[in-house]
């Protein structure tokens, strides 16, 4: 059970440490904001360019190349900490269920 609390506060750190990457970064979307932060760079409704030669720049690519991984990888820490939860919820109840 100590294993599965130390694995928790591990990843509950490393998620609160990419929440705090993903709201300091910014791509540049007009829509963005720290309530958002969640959202995918592709999920933000485009808006129409006057040619098809107006792309972004290169640094902003990257920006957002770099806050869509980062959004995966907080999706799968959320995963990992939902799995890890409920199995410390399960060492508890079958802790109280011995007892008796």
């Amino acid at each position: 059970m100590l294993k599965t609390i130390i694995i928790i506060s591990i990843f509950y750190f490393i998620a609160n440490y990419i929440i705090k990457n993903l709201k300091h970064l910014r791509t540049g979307e007009p829509d963005e904001n720290n309530t958002n932060y969640w959202m995918f760079t592709y999920d933000f409704k485009d808006r129409k360019k006057s040619s098809i030669f107006d792309k972004d720049s290169i640094e902003i690519l990257e920006k957002r190349k770099i806050k869509n991984k980062l959004i995966i990888l907080l999706y799968l820490t959320v995963v990992i900490l939902f799995i890890y939860s409920n199995l410390f919820f399960t060492q508890i109840l079958l802790f109280i269920l011995e007892k008796n």
